[in-house]
This record gives structure tokens, sequence and C-alpha cells, in this order.
């Protein structure tokens, strides 16, 4: 789990402090930096290590007051596992969280539209993507936005890159339909859907433009702000910060508490658009304080003796024999757990159901099974086992509990995320 590495030292530079989020591979966490705050985002290595230092470094390269900085990357390892790890400057929120609790004006959005313009011009400079932009991608550092770097796609020079540029423009119009309503674009959403009408001026131009497939960073800075400078001739290699660029977001805690919302007054500065009143000056920080940071129950008992790792497959899933029924066995370190393979003629398929929790992917068994230990051991509840739908061979799924009807695969997928798995945790039926 990541909250393992809590704690630990980087390269004998880097501490890792307390983990901000994680999803899937990647977590992040505080950390120093020339004595000051940062981010340090440690990304789980599956045989990929190459390809990630690769695009890291090149993001690196870019420098831009909308794009999240990256210090230093480079590969270590923590606790037996090998990572691949960036460096960056602190930011506070994300775009994510503030959806959560309502949407934004209209003033918001076109703020956070140039902003994102302004990055794209920037990363896509250096034939970087963002591969897929979502709400958790964009961050905040006081009072401008920033765009997630650890994430970026590097795009080979052999390949053309104008449909990656496509998909970025799309994805930001669907962002942007996200900030006004709370709900991103359908995939099936195009450019005369008459549902478009609904939204605010000028975003019933610029989202119907991203969807065209044609609109460039340009028309859409226009259309935003018409007889505005073009980004492309506003972005320098090491531009100033112009106040056409920042943008204000509402802090809110990563779980975010419901509290009740005020409408918006006119803005009388670009800097807080979020002053609620013109003549209070008391800054709305909506949903700010009550910070829940989760901590996970530390279970003391040893789990993989109670529950022991096994590759299973389609022709041998079997129900698992719950712990309760096992004979006694002496206390074991998880290290000499041995890891069972399945053997015997195959079991008949569980009654019960097919539908498996997947929590991580593997390509090597050995990496699915230690991560399946080091889950038994924080949550033996959670009866991590290492499974191959092929029957043998990669990919090697590390599942949660035995195959079972859809019902109960999804509420031990939600109690699986409540203990603090990754959020991408997900019931799949292998029936078939």
């Amino acid at each position: 789990m990541w909250s393992d590495f809590e704690s630990d030292v980087v390269e004998g530079r880097y501490p890792v402090g307390r983990l901000v989020r994680s999803e899937g591979r990647c977590g992040w966490f505080e950390t120093r930096f020339e004595d000051k705050a940062a981010i340090i985002s440690l990304i789980e290595s599956l045989n990929d290590e190459a390809m990630l230092l690769e695009r890291l470094r090149v993001a690196e390269k870019v420098s831009n007051q909308n794009v999240a900085a990256i210090f230093e990357a480079g590969a270590t390892a923590l606790r037996a596992t090998p990572l691949v790890y960036a460096v960056m400057e602190h930011t506070e929120e994300n775009l994510e969280d503030v959806l959560r609790a309502r949407a934004l004006s209209a003033d918001e959005t076109k703020e956070l539209a140039e902003s994102l313009l302004n990055a794209l011009q920037a990363i896509h400079r250096e034939r970087l993507v963002c591969g897929r932009l979502e709400a958790a991608s964009v961050l905040a550092a006081g009072d401008t936005i920033k765009l997630r770097t650890d994430s970026l796609q590097l795009v080979p020079e052999d390949v053309g890159f104008e449909p990656y540029v496509g998909k970025d423009i799309r994805d930001l119009g669907s962002l942007l339909h996200q900030c006004l309503t709370q709900k991103p674009l359908n995939r099936a959403t195009d450019s005369n859907d008459p549902s478009l009408q609904l939204l605010p001026p000028p975003f019933v131009q610029v989202v119907r433009r991203t969807l065209s497939g044609q609109a460039t960073i340009d028309e859409l800075a226009e259309l935003l702000r018409p007889g505005a400078v073009p980004v492309a001739a506003a972005v320098e290699p090491k531009p100033a910060p112009s106040p056409a660029a920042r943008v204000e977001t509402v802090k809110v805690s990563p779980a975010p508490v419901v509290a009740a919302e005020r409408p918006l007054e006119p803005k009388p500065s670009r800097k807080m658009p979020l002053i609620v009143g013109g003549v209070t000056v008391l800054l709305v920080l909506a949903l700010f304080g009550l910070r829940v940071i989760l901590h996970h129950s530390d279970h003391a008992q040893d789990a993989t003796a109670q529950n022991p790792v096994v590759v299973v497959s389609p022709e041998t899933a079997a129900p698992r024999t719950p712990a309760a029924a096992a004979p006694p066995q002496a206390k074991t370190k998880a290290s000499a757990v041995p890891v069972a393979a399945p053997s015997g003629p195959a079991a008949v398929a569980s009654p019960s159901g097919s539908w498996r929790i997947v929590a991580f992917t593997y390509n090597y068994q050995e990496q699915a099974e230690h991560k399946a230990r080091t889950i038994n051991e924080k949550h033996p509840d959670l009866q991590a086992s290492v499974f191959s739908p092929k029957g043998s061979g990669a990919p090697f799924l590390v599942t949660l509990g035995a195959a079972t009807d859809r019902a109960s695969a999804f509420r031990l997928r939600d109690k699986a995320v409540a203990e603090g798995l990754p959020r991408d945790t997900y019931a799949q039926n292998y029936s078939h």
C-alpha cells in the first residue's frame, strides 16, 4: 500500500511525507526540495523505467507558469519495490475536488480555460500531450492553475502528432463542460448536440469547436477573449506571469465536506474571483477546513499465514475457504510464506458467480505475488490473491476475495476503496 512508504527517504535526499493521493501505480507524497515544500510522485516501475524517465525528463524542460515544474526525476527502490520518482513544485488543490462540491461560474471557467490553453501550447512544443486531460490533472498553486506533468505522454518523432493534439483539445472541451455542469461530455456528443445551447456564452461556441476536431489553441483563445493576443504569441520559454493566465479555485479538502453555498458576486479583482459580496472583503474559502486524512487500521496479526497468495486461473478458480475455518497455525513472517500455485485437477467453478475484483495488474507473476502479500499483511479481510485470466502467463491480476456474484463483487470493491486501495479498483465478470 502506498501509505507504507511514508517516512522513507528517496535517494537519501527526499523524505517521503504524508500521502496526498494515490491512483493505481502512482502515489503523491509531501516532501522537501531545497528547504521548500514540494511534491514527490512515485510511479511503480513495471519494466518500463526507461520510457517513464524519458518523458519525465522531457517534461523537466517545460518552463511555463501554468505547467507544474519538475525539479528532478530518477529511478529508485523502496521496500524492494522498483520506482520512478519526480520531485515537483508544491500544489495545494486539484479541480476534481472542487467539482465534487460545486460547478464553476462562467468567469471562473473562462480563466481556467485560458490557463489550460497556455499550458497546452507549452507542452505541445515539446511533443508532450496529456493523453487524458481530466479534472484530476488540473492543479492549483496559490491562485495559479497548473497542469499536472508527471503523467504527460511523449509522442515519438515518427508518429503523427496532430491526432494527439486533437484529443487534448476535445478533452479540454469536455472538461470545460464539466466545470459548468459537473458532468463531462458523453463520448458520442458532437458539435450539433442541442444540449450545448444550455451553456453560457462563449462556451457554446468554444465547446462546439473542440468537438469539431479542427479547432486550434489560438482559435479557442480568440473565442474566449475576442481581440486578445494569441496564445502562441504570448508564450515564451520563460514568460513573466500574465494576469490573463491567473485563476482562483475554491480550496477544498481531499475529502470535501458538504457546506451551504452562497451565490458568487461579480468579482472586483481578477486575482480574487471568489470574493463573496463586494463590500465585506471576506474570502469564502468554501469547504476549506475539516481535512479528513484517511488513516487505515494497522492490523497487528500476520495476514499471510491465514491468506496465502495463490495464482489462479479461470479453469482452476474455486471458492476460497474462509480463514476462520482453517486450523490454527503458528505465526510466520510474510516473506517466508510460500506462494502456492494451482495443482491437481481443475476445480468446479464457483456456484456463486465469476465476478472478480481487480486492484492491480502486472506483467510478471512475482511482482503480483509481492503486491498481494503486501495487501494481505495490511488488510487480511480483503483476501488478496493472484489471478491469471489466460490460465498462465501475463497479465497477472491482483484480485480481492473469491469469485462471486455481481452485487457481492461491487460491495467488496467499495469496501476495498474505503480501506485505501486505489479508486480505479474494478469488478469484472470472467465467466467467458
